[in-house]
């Protein structure tokens, strides 16, 4: 479904017999008539009668908590705990951003360590996501806020959580039009104008601006101003005043507002991006309800489009594909949305990420009513707010970027003598591989093969390592091999979920910095190979695996990974070539010798998976031959059917 047509959705939905207004075009065309002015109907669970609409369950009404509920919390609560969790520790930082209509701060919320450096002394990857710009959506600031709340309780994990603390700046604006939200909370179960498409109080989607200058006011009966306001997802510069995905009628429920970001709560937005900065940031995302999508910018950029689609999906994953994925044309230029803004500004993955329900309330047993979608029950929230935190998170963690192979070792499994040890030492830009150790890997005897990854490879759930919900890592045995001629063997390492270490202490069979950057596994170097080695022989280590979201490794360590115009750099796959996904990195070399006393050899093998992607692709099969002429009676016997056939389909072909 296009964001125009769920625009031209959320402006007419349904029919009812609470249908006072007139409309032309999607907009209220009498908003002067006091029969659609003045109207106000009420929510209840089950009454349907006078101005009554039932939802087939109570209305949410929002309640005073600093903890997560199975129901809304009131917004002086959200701001209480979003604040408890700043000044609680050092996980998250607040910053007001700017102020709204009415003067209120409006906060963001950055995760992470305050120096936005990791540890090689290289800029943090920053993620932006943004909530509650429309007020009538108490589902998203519910999302964010589990969010902020998940990741401070990670940021100690020694896993993932802390590895999006210590290397990746995260920006969280919980309730962006925090005048409209405040609105909807006064009136829960109240709201004005026409059902099928309502207004102030519960409905209220726009911010408080009055055109004719100022706010409008806060009493849904006072009406003249009920219909005010700027649609804030229609405010931004991208698309904006450029097609039907927004209008110039103050009445309309999309009014795009005077100008770009004429709103100051999408002045503050601009100013947000900057805490990443603008330049590091790498994924942008808008949080809104209902219909249970990725409505998705796509840009001109190819290869940004093609990272958005596979981070979507594997975000997507997480909550079984229940959540659809709906791109835009390419290069469509946008409706002024905060996503397009996102997308086309910073050339970053960017989507709305519109929550559940798919249909309405009816997909909980309610009734269906128009606009139910809006008005999620009590008991829904909780599941759906954990749900999308966890996809949030996953989202964070790929956008970090591609792991690296950061060390090997290679250490006798019973001396525990070191045969093989190397590190890649960062400089700017690039690494250089550093050896330290370079012995002979004997026939018969048995080793342990250590790894470090530049971030955690596998999830630790508290009690072990498991897959993220959704995700299926894959684990490919590392192959030692020697394709060399004359000495080609190889054999396998396998790898499992057995092999993430959990334990600090580094290499031989410790993490580096968070449990499962590291694996160790015992192998045997097989006793046949004596046979075949006349002389030391050169080994590659062919590493393939991916992260936690399924994300190939590096292929190639030599070049730092890091993202610009809308793709990655310094990544490379197993042939060597730069792109957007990684591969197999053959970059370790060591060798094997029948004497552990041999002298290393000349190292230019070249691994399996290098040798297949750089082969030259096989020549094209021959044509068919031609089949033989059909016998005939000469040269005055009838045409063929077949040709016959096919004169007549060349004729009607021309005819068309």
């Amino acid at each position: 479904m296009s964001r125009l047509l769920s625009a031209a959705l959320v402006l007419l939905l349904g029919t009812s017999a609470h249908a006072v207004c007139e409309f032309n075009g999607g907009t209220i065309a009498n908003p002067n008539d006091p029969e659609c002015r003045d109207a106000q109907f009420v929510f209840t669970e089950n009454s349907d009668s006078g101005n009554n609409i039932a939802l087939g369950y109570p209305p949410p009404m929002p309640v005073e908590s600093l903890t997560g509920i199975d129901g809304f919390r009131t917004y002086a609560s959200l701001h209480a705990r979003h604040q408890d969790l700043a000044l609680s520790g050092d996980a998250v930082a607040s910053v007001i951003i700017g102020q709204t209509l009415e003067g209120r701060d409006i906060w963001a919320y950055q995760h992470g360590d305050s120096d936005l450096v990791k540890p090689d002394n290289r800029a943090e990857a920053a993620m932006i996501v943004n909530g509650g710009i429309h007020a009538r959506e108490w589902q998203s600031p519910e999302v964010l806020t589990e969010t902020i709340e998940q990741l401070v309780e990670g940021a100690a994990d020694g896993n993932l959580g802390q590895y999006l603390h210590d290397q990746v700046n995260i920006i969280l604006i919980p309730v962006l039009n925090i005048d409209g939200f405040i609105q909807t909370q006064r009136f829960p179960d109240r709201a004005t104008a026409d059902s099928r498409q309502p207004r102030d109080g519960r409905m209220r989607r726009k911010n408080m601006r009055n055109p004719a200058g100022g706010t409008v006011d806060d009493d849904i009966f006072v009406t003249g101003d009920n219909f005010h306001g700027v649609d804030l997802n229609r405010n931004s510069e991208h698309g904006f005043a450029q097609n039907n995905g927004s209008s110039s009628n103050p009445i309309s429920l999309v009014y795009r507002g005077a100008t770009i970001a004429s709103e100051p709560e999408i002045q503050a937005l601009v100013n947000a991006t900057t805490l990443g900065p603008a330049e590091r940031l790498r994924l942008g995302i808008d949080v809104h309800s209902f219909t249970q999508v990725y409505f998705t910018p796509r840009t001109a950029n190819t290869r940004r489009n093609e990272i958005t689609e596979r981070l979507a999906g594997r975000m997507r994953a997480v909550t079984g594909f229940k959540y659809r994925y709906s791109p835009d044309p390419v290069n469509g230029g946008g409706i002024g949305t905060v996503a397009d803004f996102f997308a086309y500004q910073f050339q970053i993955p960017a989507w709305t990420l519109e929550t559940e329900p798919l249909n309405g309330g009816q997909d909980y047993g309610g009734t269906g009513a128009s606009h139910s979608g809006f008005v999620l029950p009590d008991d829904q929230i909780a599941r759906t707010r954990n749900e999308l935190a966890q996809t949030l998170i996953l989202g964070f963690y790929r956008q970090a970027g591609p792991a690296s192979v950061t060390a090997a070792q290679i250490a006798h499994a019973d001396s525990g003598d070191i045969v093989y040890a190397a590190q890649w030492i960062t400089s700017g830009d690039s690494r250089t591989l550093q050896v330290d150790s370079d012995k002979a890997l004997v026939p018969g005897e048995s080793y342990t093969l250590w790894l470090g990854f530049d971030k955690p490879m596998r999830w630790f759930d508290g009690t072990g390592f498991a897959n993220y919900p959704g995700q299926n890592p894959i684990a490919q045995p590392i192959v030692i091999s020697s394709p060399d001629d004359g000495e080609s063997f190889s054999f396998d390492v396998t790898i499992d979920d057995s092999v993430w270490l959990a334990q600090p202490g580094g290499a031989p069979t410790g993490y580096q910095m968070y449990r499962g950057d590291a694996l160790a596994a015992t192998f045997t170097v097989p006793q046949a190979i004596s046979t075949a080695t006349t002389s030391p022989t050169a080994v590659s280590l062919q590493i393939q695996l991916s992260d936690i979201s399924q994300l190939p490794i590096d292929a190639d360590p030599a070049t730092v990974a890091d993202w610009a115009n809308g793709h990655w750099t310094g990544v490379e796959d197993s042939g060597g070539i730069a792109g957007d996904i990684g591969g197999a990195d053959c970059t370790l070399v060591a060798f094997v010798a029948n004497t552990a006393d041999a002298a290393s050899p000349i190292k230019d093998t070249v691994c399996p998976a290098r040798a297949l992607a750089l082969a030259p692709p096989p020549p094209p099969l021959p044509p068919p031959a031609p089949a033989p002429a059909p016998a005939g009676s000469g040269g005055g016997g009838s045409p063929s059917p077949h040709l016959l056939l096919l004169m007549g389909l060349l004729l009607k072909r021309r005819e068309q």
